[in-house]
């Protein structure tokens, strides 16, 4: 392929050596634009799961592990985690070793905030980031679980958030891990209504 002469360099000096660099140059600089047209087009609505991931390292909150049970129906607390009740032998599990184990008391690997919830929660931890702990901040975290809730001040000057209706225990675990990590004072408190 022939190289063009450059319209930029004097003619004196438009050889082809000096063509091929400023080709060279050109072409970086070809590159470079195409990686900021990615970056400027990328956004936490539209990204993949690796994408949403690496957004999420560069806004500062990890996609996190969630507790191996929390996605269960039928779920037992034992003090902060939860146990899945099997049918038949009750909250543990029992295989080919003399005796039992609890069971569903690990994180898995693969268990992690499932992609719409952690895109919802990326977008709201982005503007915590910007502006800060507020009450419109808090009250953005709120909603993106359920429109049913209520932001007040405890004896504490802690805020607490009371959802009137049963948004689960993954949820709430979800809520307070992301407070925990994001505010220290005044703490946020997530309560809700116990399911029937």
């Amino acid at each position: 392929m022939a190289i063009e002469p450059n319209q930029y360099y004097p003619k004196q000096m438009n050889g082809p050596v000096i063509s091929a660099n400023g080709y060279a140059v050109n072409k970086e600089f070809t590159d470079a634009e195409t990686i900021e047209a990615y970056l400027y087009n990328l956004s936490i609505d539209s990204a993949d799961e690796t994408e949403l991931e690496n957004i999420g390292r560069l806004i500062g909150y990890t996609r996190p592990l969630v507790p191996e049970g929390f996605n269960a129906e039928n779920i037992f607390l034992f003090g902060s985690e939860p146990l899945t009740q099997d049918a038949l032998i009750g909250f543990s599990t029992v295989d080919s070793q003399v005796g039992g184990q609890l069971s569903s008391l690990t994180l898995d690997e693969t268990n992690y905030m499932d992609l719409g919830t952690y895109r919802k929660f990326l977008k709201v931890v982005a503007v915590i980031k910007r502006y800060g702990i507020t009450l419109k901040s808090v009250d953005l975290v709120a909603a993106s679980i359920s429109q049913n809730y209520e932001i007040e001040f405890d004896e504490n000057a802690d805020i607490t958030v009371n959802f009137q209706e049963n948004i689960g225990f993954k949820n709430i675990w979800l809520l307070t891990q992301l407070f925990y990590r994001i505010a220290t004072e005044p703490q946020i408190l997530i309560t809700a209504e116990e399911g029937e």
